[in-house]
């Protein structure tokens, strides 16, 4: 039961977390949002945890990162044709940048973007695993042949000074 309490918990500070950045972004460099983008922006950094959990064998950030923009571009390429097609709500046209495709509704500018910001988010899932629900490796990631590791918990390092 502990275990669902925390998955459920851990899934709802992710959704709440992406949805509140997701529209601040876009408040901030637009000026306006759309609810929608804030559940694309919840549901982007679940799935950012689940690819970090899945390629956990992997300390291979850029690679993390790849498939979290690739997840990203899927969900608004998803979410802007509902909103296109469905709701009659054009939220965003990226037609007049370089190489937009599908009605303008994907960008590889943007795409770029999602490549960097899903960096963040892996660090922060990761540690919202380890710090706060406990759960997990100490978070360690390699770019390239540097490996940089965050700090261990506080009981660990007790542990460790103990013995």
């Amino acid at each position: 039961m502990n275990n669902r309490k925390n998955w459920l918990m851990k899934n709802l500070i992710l959704f709440l977390t992406g949805y509140c950045i997701y529209l601040s972004i876009e408040v901030t460099f637009r000026g306006y949002s759309y609810r929608l983008m804030g559940i694309v922006g919840g549901l982007s950094m679940i799935a950012l945890s689940e690819i970090s959990t899945v390629l956990q064998n992997t300390e291979q950030l850029p690679l993390k990162m790849l498939m979290g923009a690739v997840v990203i571009t899927c969900l608004e390429l998803v979410s802007g044709t509902f909103a296109l097609f469905v709701l009659d709500i054009r939220m965003w046209d990226y037609s007049g940048l370089w190489m937009s495709a599908l009605a303008g509704l994907v960008c590889p500018l943007y795409s770029l973007f999602w490549f960097f910001l899903s960096g963040f988010g892996i660090i922060f899932a990761d540690s919202l695993d380890y710090y706060v629900f406990g759960e997990g490796e100490r978070p360690a990631y390699r770019i390239g042949k540097w490996k940089i590791s965050l700090p261990a918990r506080h009981t660990e390092t007790n542990a460790k000074i103990s013995q």
